[in-house]
């Protein structure tokens, strides 16, 4: 009796433990987007067996210039244990190849690589996540197809007009330490970035910027980002989009956006004590978050909040 109710106990252990293991699920490829090769990936956290296609997608639009989506990794594992994540280097970005179709280098351009992704993809209705640069692309996307959305995250948004977008950035400047401004001038001065490959002091200059933006800055160093050797030239392309950046407001646009959309800052970005309320309210349907103890990158300073503010709203 005693050996059997032990064996009884080990099969109910092991059948848990099978059930409890996670697994990684990814897996990128290449799709073909107004003249580029561009870089899309799957990413969700499951169990051994399961079919994670199946799960509600979130496609998750990353930040920049010139940066790609690796800097999410692993900070969103909370959200990809839910659902299925769909991240895409955007065109000139990561592993997206430089060749680019120059007439399609804008902001319209830009929302319609993600309907080309969700469409090669066969997705319905989809939830979409734009962080920081991301969350202008994720605008545009919504103004234009607002009826392929079920949810829209604005994460630590540009703000929809370029006087918001100058005053936050001059605020954010404000906030870099004199140390760390000592240094960035130092690069910028030394000729450095004029070297055959310069990412690393490129990288360098990025990371001292984004210091201040973190709300602990010992959070920092959790940031990983990719610098590509040629970041130059794919900046370069990148400034193709200089002209719609030049003069953009989309306050009035937005208020024809009738998808349900979640506005997320960290208490320290500038947009709190500036734009955001105003950003709110020109959604038929919006909701504002400022996450406490959190800068520009609340999925690092405060990711559980973060991954139960975007899971709760998507649930709603």
């Amino acid at each position: 009796m005693v050996n059997r109710l032990i064996y009884c106990l080990l099969v109910c252990l092991l059948a848990f433990s099978c059930q409890e293991k996670e697994v990684l699920f990814e897996e990128g490829w290449e799709v073909e987007v107004s003249g580029s090769a561009v870089y899309v990936k799957e990413y969700a956290i499951g169990h051994e067996g399961e079919d994670v296609s199946q799960r509600e997608p979130i496609i998750v639009v990353h930040g920049g210039p010139v940066l790609d989506h690796t800097y999410f990794i692993p900070h969103l594992d909370d959200l990809a244990r839910t659902y299925q994540l769909i991240f895409y280097d955007q065109r000139v970005c990561g592993r997206s190849s430089l060749a680019v179709d120059t007439t399609t280098m804008t902001l319209d351009g830009f929302a319609d690589d993600i309907e080309v992704i969700r469409k090669q993809m066969g997705l319905g209705k989809v939830n979409l996540l734009g962080h920081s640069w991301g969350g202008l692309v994720a605008m545009k996307y919504a103004i234009k197809y607002d009826e392929q959305l079920s949810h829209l995250i604005l994460s630590n948004s540009m703000a929809p007009s370029v006087a918001d977008w100058q005053a936050d950035n001059a605020a954010v400047a404000q906030m870099t330490s004199p140390k760390d401004q000592q240094r960035l001038n130092a690069l910028v001065s030394s000729g450095l970035l004029r070297q055959e490959n310069p990412a690393r002091y490129i990288k360098e200059m990025m990371m001292l910027s984004f210091r201040g933006q973190m709300y602990d800055t010992a959070n920092l160093s959790k940031l990983e980002i990719f610098i590509p050797e040629n970041f130059m030239i794919r900046s370069q392309t990148f400034g193709l989009l200089s002209p719609d950046l030049a003069s953009y407001n989309l306050y009035q646009a937005l208020t024809a956006v009738k998808t349900p959309t979640l506005i997320i800052y960290g208490e320290k970005e500038p947009a709190v004590g500036g734009h955001a309320g105003r950003f709110a309210e020109a959604f038929p349907n919006a909701t504002l978050e400022v996450i406490s103890k959190s800068g520009h990158f609340p999925f690092i300073d405060s990711p559980e909040t973060y991954a139960n503010a975007v899971s709760g709203f998507i649930k709603q």
